[in-house]
């Protein structure tokens, strides 16, 4: 497979085909060599790393830039400021 091809693959079908070097014993760099990726690449195709194994979307839903309703949720509750925190003495 070439990386063109490679880089056409969905996020969890490049994950599998690199998770699948692993287990043949290959580390995290010659896997990545095997198909020309650099870590660019794998940033584009969404795939991550994570404890010996490749990870499809692991943070999936902090890519979107549209508004959840939680921004500012919290102890201060929602609309609530930092400036309105008073020091314990």
């Amino acid at each position: 497979m070439t990386h063109d091809e490679f880089m056409d693959l969905d996020p969890q079908a490049a994950a599998d085909k690199l998770n699948a070097l692993i287990a043949e014993g290959k580390n995290q760099d010659e896997a990545a060599a095997e198909f020309e990726l650099t870590k660019p690449d794998l940033l584009k195709l969404n795939v991550f790393f994570v404890k010996d194994k490749y990870i499809a979307r692991a943070w999936g839903g902090y890519t979107s830039t549209k508004a959840t309703g939680n921004e500012g949720a919290g102890e201060l509750g929602l609309g609530g400021s930092f400036k309105d925190i008073k020091p314990v003495s």
